[in-house]
């Protein structure tokens, strides 16, 4: 890994610092460079970190930070952590792990990326079927609410009409969410083994 060249003035970013003023003054520079390489920040961090901290007159040791960044990326470039990343559906740094991590990172990070597809897809799925049984519910109490109001002896023939479209046109509607529900469900059924086979592939499921 490359030492940055020269020191880095501090530039105009914006967000919130990245370090309090008591961490400024009482910086381990290594242990933050390990902290932001751990984390899978890239080298311009510590232009955050230098902006941070001009406000109290401190400036980062910037060779402490690059040694503890590059331990730091050892442990984030893991290809066991690549996946978890990918599972998570986040972002990774892959330019900046080293040369002899690179690629086995980048390989796991993919297949978390494919476990995350999978998981999302699957996760929508379901939550379209909840959704729906909210939507059947209540159709269900509306159309016992006509039914009960259906049943009055001297109601007007007009509200009778009205009533009875209302009704005939949510029993449909269930039987058309019903319908999706299935659907939906059989598809579920389908990601949910496929999922299995693909964990089973990477070694997480017996």
């Amino acid at each position: 890994m490359s030492r940055l060249p020269l020191w880095m003035p501090v530039l105009l970013l914006a967000g919130c610092a990245t370090l309090t003023p008591e961490q400024c003054r009482n910086a381990d520079w290594r242990q933050i460079g390990f902290a932001d390489g751990a984390g899978g920040y890239n080298a311009m961090r510590i232009n955050d970190h230098a902006k941070a901290c001009a406000e109290v007159g401190v400036r980062p040791n910037l060779d402490d930070y690059v040694d503890g960044r590059e331990q730091g990326l050892r442990n984030y470039c893991r290809a066991e952590n690549g996946f978890a990343i990918g599972r998570r559906g986040a972002s990774a740094n892959v330019a900046d792990c080293p040369e002899n991590m690179k690629l086995a990172f980048a390989e796991q990070y993919r297949y978390g990326q494919q476990i995350h597809l999978m998981e999302e897809d699957l996760a929508q799925r379901r939550s379209r079927i909840y959704q729906n049984n909210s939507r059947i519910r209540r159709n269900n109490e509306r159309i016992a609410a006509i039914r009960e109001e259906l049943a009055k002896k001297e109601l007007p023939d007009d509200r009778r009409t009205t009533l009875l479209n209302e009704y005939d046109r949510l029993v449909e509607q269930k039987n058309v969410i019903g319908r999706e529900n299935a659907y939906l469900a059989s598809e579920s059924d389908r990601l949910q083994f496929h999922l299995q086979l693909k964990l089973r592939e990477f070694g997480l499921w017996r």
